[in-house]
């Protein structure tokens, strides 16, 4: 994909470039009030100093501004100045700002929005993010360039194998995935180099895990008189492949055979009556294991004479809810007549129903596994029982009305979420470096059906998080263990040129006639924005590298000058090329802009 392209003549001065900033890594907090007076009937003027916070890479001149969402609330004086702040750092404000607050309201400090900022403690530093956070392999990580500078970034190179190597380099600041395969850990590196030759990397260890094997079992038969001859059948699928299969077939805590290979199917012959609980050890070649006992590997050898029961299912798997015919074959060496059925129908232990007849349908409404049970009762009263697997299965998915939330307007993002079997979910709002910052629902029950649930923009603690890009995520379980719906793992980071307007021919910016370009946006995107050579791969200035922009329009501003503020012009021959690419973010990603939002600025004269 190519950048869209004119030959600009005229030079001039820089009026808007763009510095990464971290504003996602400063957050104010802990107002302690300096003075106060009375200055209406109902109004008090208080006047506060504040911390910030900064999680991210040292800053310097940091300035925040604060706005209100309170009507009871109004802001006089909203400016305050930290100074430098250092990674990991904590600084009171060096001033303070000053609030109108109407006494018949407490004042609550979450109904104040803060927009920080700073100017990079140094002129390039490689980062990156990457999602998902962790994974077994084989896992897909994307990997995402957001580097600080103030200047341009001409390449960006990647070592993603971890071998020390380089072997990607990129002149736009792409995405980039890449699949493990191996479990282990990686130590992924990213290094750029700006216009000016200067670099700067750095590397963070990825860590992909192994999985044990994921393991089935089943004993046929499971019951019925001594000598009784049964076949364990196993399967087992692993990434890395497996080594070996151990079987325990009393139950005692001892493995008493071993198969190396593919298959670890067996048989066994239970010559004492009772009750037996087998277990299989799967071992994968790097040495992940599952010890695995589920009911329909019980075994219950009876006495000589005694009867035997098989269960079986008209549908061992489907989507819920799931109905299910369970249907029971008795064989008698006495040939006595069956007096009753019971059926267990989720394995619980407790048996439900009883019936005269062979069968009986269920429904299984909820997704998970499920091991149903029949006890056949002869007429004499001597029993039989067997097991059955059932797997259901259910699909969730996840919808926001919109990518962009202004927090200033009172907005909310409304987030829908259809769940096609009764489930437990959990919904939260995590920040793309990863960390949940709301829980819009806790764990809770919920029916199959669609549901809404919204986020106005507030972090736990009630203060408005900060601007930046943040996902939603829904959590479920399944057979109690957790399961994550993040889209941003499978969607976001396409690349496309965003639509502008057209690129004049010449500009004058000493005659009040800025490079004027304004490009729009139909979905929250993060936006790469330069101005380089047209015969040339080099770049002059860059606008931005990645930087969220919310649905709109927007505007970029240029008079020919470079970061430094010296007065540039293309080699000759050669022309400026004005440079654009979007990066869209993903399904479940939401852009909060925290801030106050200006339109219509304008400077007499335009040049000073």
């Amino acid at each position: 994909m190519l950048p869209s392209t004119r030959r600009l003549l005229s030079i001039g001065w820089l009026m808007l470039l763009c510095t990464a900033v971290h504003a996602a890594d400063l957050s104010v907090a802990n107002y302690v009030l300096q003075s106060s007076r009375r200055v209406s009937a109902t109004d008090f003027e208080l006047v506060y100093k504040a911390d910030v916070a900064n999680t991210g890479p040292a800053l310097r001149s940091v300035i925040g501004s604060v706005t209100s969402t309170s009507a009871a609330t109004v802001v006089v004086e909203g400016t305050l100045s930290f100074g430098d702040v250092d990674s990991g750092a904590t600084r009171t404000s060096t001033d303070t700002f000053t609030i109108r607050q109407n006494r018949t309201v407490p004042f609550n400090p979450s109904a104040l929005a803060w927009t920080v900022s700073g100017t990079p403690a140094t002129p390039i530093a490689a980062d990156f993010v990457y999602a998902p956070a962790s994974g077994n392999a084989p896992v897909d990580v994307r990997f995402t360039p957001v580097p600080v500078t103030n200047v341009a970034i001409d390449r960006y190179e990647w070592d993603l194998d971890g071998n020390g190597s380089f072997e990607i380099t990129d002149t736009v600041g792409r995405n980039q995935t890449r699949r493990f395969t191996v479990p282990g850990s990686y130590a992924v590196a990213l290094r750029v180099t700006d216009s000016e030759g200067r670099t700067d990397s750095t590397t963070k260890t990825i860590v992909v895990g192994n999985a044990p094997p994921a393991v089935t079992a089943s004993a046929a038969p499971s019951n019925g008189q001594v000598p009784l001859n049964v076949s364990f059948s196993v399967t087992a699928a692993d990434n890395e492949g497996v080594a070996s299969f151990d079987w325990d077939f009393d139950g005692d805590g001892t493995y008493d055979r071993t198969i190396t290979g593919t298959s670890g199917n067996t048989t066994f012959s239970y010559t004492t009556p009772g009750t037996y609980g087998p277990r299989v050890r799967v071992t994968d070649r790097m040495g992940a294991s599952a010890v695995v006992f589920v009911p329909t590997m019980e075994v219950r050898a009876a006495p000589t004479g005694s009867p035997r029961v098989t269960l079986s299912v008209n549908r061992a798997s489907g989507a819920a809810p799931l109905q299910v015919r369970l249907g029971a074959s008795v064989s008698d060496p006495q040939a006595k007549a069956v007096l009753r059925y019971e059926w267990d129908v989720d394995g619980d232990g407790t048996y439900d129903n009883t019936t005269t007849l062979a069968s009986f349908d269920t429904l299984f409404a909820t997704a998970g596994t499920y091991y149903p049970r029949v006890r056949a009762t002869m007429a004499d009263g001597r029993t039989a029982e067997d097991a059955e697997r059932v797997v259901v299965t259910s699909t969730q998915t996840l919808a926001l009305n919109t990518d962009t939330l202004d927090v200033q307007l009172a907005q909310a993002v409304e987030v829908t979420t259809v769940l096609s079997a009764a489930s437990r979910v959990s919904l939260v709002v995590e920040r793309r470096e990863g960390g949940v910052v709301r829980t819009l629902l806790p764990y809770t029950d919920r029916p199959a059906g669609t549901y809404l649930d919204t986020w106005d923009g507030r972090r736990d603690d009630g203060q408005y998080a900060a601007d930046g890009i943040y996902h939603v995520v829904l959590l479920y379980l399944v057979n109690g263990t957790p399961q994550r719906l993040d889209l941003s793992t499978t969607t976001g980071g396409g690349e496309y040129n965003p639509a502008r307007t057209s690129i004049p021919a010449t500009f004058e910016p000493y005659n009040g006639k800025p490079l004027a370009v304004d490009f729009t946006l139909t979905r929250a995107s993060e936006v790469t924005a330069f101005i380089g050579s047209f015969n040339v791969n080099t770049r002059y200035v860059t606008f931005f590298t990645r930087k969220p922009f919310g649905r709109g329009t927007h505007r970029i501003v240029w008079n020919g000058d470079n970061a430094e503020g010296q007065i540039i012009k293309p080699a000759p021959g050669d022309s400026f090329l004005f440079g654009i690419f979007g990066y869209t973010l993903p399904s479940n990603g939401v852009l909060v802009r925290n801030g106050v939002q200006l339109s219509g600025l304008a400077s007499s004269p335009p040049i000073f």
